[in-house]
């Protein structure tokens, strides 16, 4: 007799699982399913599912394929539902041995012919993720770019490799360099040792992404080791957002917010589809970026000084706080004409202007959410009140707040979504 479970499947308990995790839980609480959670060992195969199945007669499988290629995979004798979230494509096609869900055209195997269960995809869109990296680094117009892998052959980091170099090049920074961090991790001299080598090497100033976030940490270890100096020499985004990792990186990380929390939720979405035949077998979902968050592993300063990066790393941090230009000051030394003149010509701003910039950086993803009042709004980014939050957003963006939600709203209803179903496999 079925059950109202869904079991999901993952590898190692990541931030990246954990917050796909949370998408689904709140799916799962509306459509009234329970989630039971299991990482499976190593070696599992149909078997494991089949047991998995004979306990908890689940209404369908979630896997989480991410960071491992040794989930196991259905056979003819499946019977619930799968929807697997960033499987590898290559993967798809069948591994020896193991039936599994088709990619190309003309290979979909129907449920009714062959046994095997309804299968759905939902992946992350590393396409636009790269993308978005490589704009935001054109719009430096460094002498050289460059790209370092994950530190596994993951297929994302090679879909954001290749959209990467396409983007760079679109936008005229040439050939891209690539750096092959498979088999390297951060605590490995041999490694930090070769990638600092190669990063020297670079034509500065440089634009450099990195695979993800870890990856990313160890670019910064080799750099700080070898002398090469970031922002100012090497600018570097990573990707996820992993804040434990980028705030307490050395400078902190500029990074890309993927929606994993929403790619949780199409998971659960997709499950339903299936279940309730909305959804044909092979479609598939995709979920992107949030956004970019930016922090000082990007900040190129006109007149480098470390008492700038000081400063500019208090106002990022406690901008939500209410800090003033008055606050800041005295970490200038000086007379305030002199303090503003140095800080002026340091960043392009004033000290009101760049604390007016972080306010509105942690406002407009919190306003885009649409359901907190303004007066929250106002507190969460650092604004003394909801009129003075009205006033400053009025100056800025010429309509009031209301105003914006209902015309992002708008267009958010119009524009065709990241999140729909492609056709059918």
């Amino acid at each position: 007799m079925q059950s109202n479970t869904v079991l999901y499947l993952h590898g190692p308990l990541v931030r990246t699982s954990r917050l796909l995790l949370e998408g689904l839980l709140a799916f799962a609480a509306r459509r009234g399913w329970n989630v039971q959670r299991t990482s499976p060992p190593r070696g599992a195969g149909p078997a494991y599912l089949r047991d998995l199945a004979h306990f908890w007669h689940p209404v369908g499988f979630v896997m989480d394929c991410g960071i491992t290629k040794r989930m196991p995979f259905p056979d003819a004798s499946a019977t619930a539902p799968v929807v697997f979230i960033d499987l590898d494509e290559t993967l798809r096609g069948g591994l020896p041995d193991q039936p599994c869900p088709p990619a190309k055209a003309g290979r979909r195997l129907a449920k009714a012919a062959r046994g095997l269960p309804l299968v759905g995809f939902v992946d992350s869109d590393s396409d636009s993720i790269a993308r978005l990296a490589a704009r935001e680094l054109l719009r430096h117009d460094f002498a050289s770019y460059a790209y370092v892998s994950a530190y596994h052959p993951y297929h994302w980091s090679a879909v954001r490799h290749r959209a990467f170099r396409e983007e760079i090049a679109l936008g005229g920074g040439g050939t891209i360099r690539e750096f092959d961090a498979e088999g390297l991790s951060a605590g490995s001299a041999g490694g930090v040792r070769k990638l600092g080598a190669w990063l020297r090497s670079l034509p500065k100033p440089c634009g450099l992404l990195a695979a993800n976030d870890r990856t990313a940490s160890l670019v910064l270890t080799a750099s700080a080791r070898h002398g090469v100096n970031v922002p100012d020499e090497m600018a570097v985004i990573g990707i996820d957002d992993d804040e434990m990792l980028c705030e307490n990186m050395t400078p902190p990380l500029t990074s890309i917010r993927a929606d994993f929390v929403d790619g949780g939720r199409l998971a659960g979405q997709l499950l339903s589809d299936l279940l309730d035949g909305s959804a044909r077998s092979g479609a598939s979902l995709r979920y992107g970026e949030q956004r970019l968050v930016r922090r000082l592993s990007t900040r190129r300063l006109n007149r480098p000084a470390p008492s700038i990066r000081a400063v500019l790393e208090t106002i990022r941090r406690r901008a939500g706080d209410g800090i003033s230009a008055a606050d800041i000051l005295p970490m200038l030394g000086g007379s305030r004409r002199s303090a503003e003149k140095r800080f002026r010509a340091a960043t392009g701003k004033s000290i009101l202007e760049e604390i007016l910039d972080v306010r509105f950086d942690r406002l407009l993803p919190l306003l885009e959410r649409g359901h907190l009042p303004l007066g929250t709004l106002a507190g969460l980014a650092g604004f003394s009140s909801e009129n003075h939050l009205q006033r400053q957003f009025k100056a800025r963006y010429g309509m009031t707040l209301s105003a914006w939600r209902k015309r992002n709203a708008a267009v958010a209803t119009a524009a065709p979504s990241q999140s729909t179903v492609a056709a059918p496999l």
